[in-house]
């Protein structure tokens, strides 16, 4: 009877472990060790219990799996290991309280939809390693304005509020926070990936790039806040739902160009308009699907891309020839496009767009702001560039006549600075958000550049010599020296440097600029919808990006006698049109 009960013992331990190695077999979940919290199968997280809103995602971890914190309403921040190599989809899904996460350098691949719905979402960075990206990461990531890519990233690249590949061939994302109303797609991009604008909150304009040839499937759905879609002639087909569920979507211009339209390409728009010309292959498709045509524009068909944030567009030698010849012609083309661009190097100027209008009789030049200078250090030269410095001491002059795009950016500890009087040139974002409480520039100075000392909260003294014949766009925004000066109110207009007017604080709806303004600085009448006419005397001989941008009641332009250029867009928003100083926009 004994022997009968330890037989029955064994069989019965040797059942329990046979059924214990079955379900290891099978895969299930298993608890992992030291915290209840995680479920853990292997080396992939899959599900998180708790309910923290700090997670440290134990090391042991190289996967986070399909859904394992989908849905959770508390987790705020998540730190994940070194050894994490893949984020699956849906990963984070509809985190709402996820504010922040960092993904390592050992990660390679993020899955479709891995953060989608993240809506408390502000601040991403993103490793060097990560080289295969999904569609629709940030779906729904509505508070989600900017990204941090690793500079060593070779595979992504941010630019301006949108995520693209290596060298922004391809659009991944336009995020959801992005911010500024129009969004000009890059000439570099020439595939959009699916729900590549999905769900937008401030953009209302369009503008699709030029080397684009088709809109895939949902590559344009759900855009949000869109009301207005240029289209390009290079796009010659719109793939089905490449323009679905969009409710905001009015106006859509489509080239004639564009030879194929899919039946649902506008599946449930109901309130779009499509821009056609007569005898157009989208004008056949309107009629035959029922969408409202108009041939007159009811929104804006050339605006300038919003770029609040004055970032520098990347540089990238892009070429699609196959021969020798056909690449270095390419190339060249590029460069005119970027340019690294060093003052005392060359006086050329290549950021004439070769259009010319007549106005009180003599010819003015038509410039293009989005073919902007880009600055650099000796340092980031390209080999060919280096060998136009033949001596070490070319370079050494030349880190003394300028200073470099973002020298000093964010260095918030720096509160007095002297620029030395050798110095020609500041460049883009120079002091930009930097402690500066004074500034005192030097009469050598003649070029001060985009954003040079945007965000200087502190920044309450400036002195701009004479000397200074050029300011980018925003160069003192948001300085306590340009705000004391609004808040005044003593004067209608801020004029510095050699006659250059960078601000206006009037409200009248006649305006007249002071006689011996040389130059009407980007963005100074912006938003003024109350002027109804402007009176530029003789002296005036440029007109700056976005001058009088959205001045809507702006219908009478007088004087320009002495005018010699205007940036392209300078009256966008107005009922004055580039059409009113030439036929044709060339």
């Amino acid at each position: 009877m004994k022997n009968k009960m330890i037989a029955l013992g064994a069989a019965l331990l040797s059942g329990i472990l046979l059924l214990i190695v079955a379900m290891v077999n099978v895969g299930p979940s298993v608890l992992a060790k030291g915290d209840e919290e995680f479920r853990i199968s292997g080396s992939t997280l899959m599900s998180y219990l708790g309910e923290d809103e700090f997670v440290s995602i134990p090391d042991t971890v190289k996967v986070i799996g399909e859904g394992a914190f989908a849905g959770n309403t508390t987790l705020q921040s998540v730190e994940l290991p070194d050894g994490i190599e893949s984020i699956r989809y849906n990963a984070f899904g509809d985190c709402t309280a996820l504010e922040r996460i960092t993904i390592p350098d050992s990660v390679t691949k993020v899955s479709p939809g891995a953060f989608k719905g993240c809506t408390a979402l502000e601040s991403v960075e993103i490793g060097e390693n990560v080289s295969s990206w999904g569609s629709g990461v940030f779906n729904g990531c509505s508070s989600l304005s900017e990204l941090f890519v690793d500079e060593d990233n070779m595979y992504l690249t941010y630019y301006n509020g949108a995520l693209y590949n290596g060298d922004m061939s391809m659009l991944y994302q336009v995020l959801g926070g992005r911010e500024g109303e129009n969004y000009v797609m890059p000439s570099e991009v020439r595939e959009m990936d699916a729900y590549a604008l999905w769900d937008l909150q401030n953009t209302k304009n369009v503008m699709v790039s030029d080397s684009v040839t088709s809109i895939p499937s949902y590559s344009m759905s759900s855009m949000g806040s869109v009301e207005n879609v240029i289209l390009p002639e290079s796009v010659t087909e719109i793939a089905e739902r490449a323009f679905a569920n969009n409710d905001s979507l009015k106006q859509v211009m489509i080239p004639d160009t564009v030879k194929k339209i899919h039946d649902k390409a506008f599946a449930n728009s109901s309130n779009v308009k499509l821009l056609v010309n007569e005898g157009s292959e989208a004008e056949s498709f309107g009629e035959k699907n029922s969408i409202p045509l108009i041939y007159e524009a009811e929104y804006p068909t050339d605006f300038v891309n919003s770029n609040d944030r004055m970032e520098v567009k990347p540089s990238f030698d892009v070429s699609d020839s196959k021969d020798g010849d056909d690449e270095e012609e390419g190339a060249k083309e590029d460069e005119a496009d970027v340019q690294i661009y060093y003052p005392g190097i060359s006086d050329v100027d290549n950021d004439l767009i070769g259009s010319t209008i007549i106005v009180g009789g003599k010819a003015v030049v038509l410039t293009n702001n989005t073919k902007q200078k880009v600055y650099g250090t000796p340092a980031v030269l390209e080999e060919e560039t280096q060998e136009e410095l033949e001596t070490e001491e070319e370079l050494e002059l030349l880190e003394k006549e300028i200073i470099k795009a973002k020298q000093f950016y964010r260095q918030e500890q720096l509160k007095e600075y002297e620029i030395s009087n050798s110095v020609t040139y500041i460049g883009t974002l120079a002091f930009s958000r930097s402690g500066l409480q004074e500034i005192v520039i030097p009469r050598s100075v003649k070029t001060i550049e985009y954003g040079a000392f945007y965000g200087c909260l502190d920044l309450a003294e400036v002195e701009i010599p004479r000397s200074v014949t050029a300011i980018g766009s925003k160069a003192f925004e948001g300085t306590k020296w340009l705000n004391d000066w609004f808040m005044a109110g003593e004067e209608e207009f801020l004029v510095v440097g050699d006659g250059i007017l960078i601000a206006y604080n009037g409200d009248s709806e006649s305006v007249e600029v002071p006689n011996g303004v040389k130059q009407i600085g980007p963005d100074v009448f912006k938003d003024h919808t109350e002027i109804r006419a402007i009176t530029i005397p003789k002296s005036v001989t440029a007109i700056g990006a976005n001058a009088f941008y959205d001045c809507k009641g702006l219908s009478e332009v007088k004087g320009c006698e002495g005018l010699e250029s205007i940036t392209k867009g300078a009256f966008n928003g107005t009922q004055i049109s580039e059409a009113d100083f030439m036929d044709y926009w060339r």
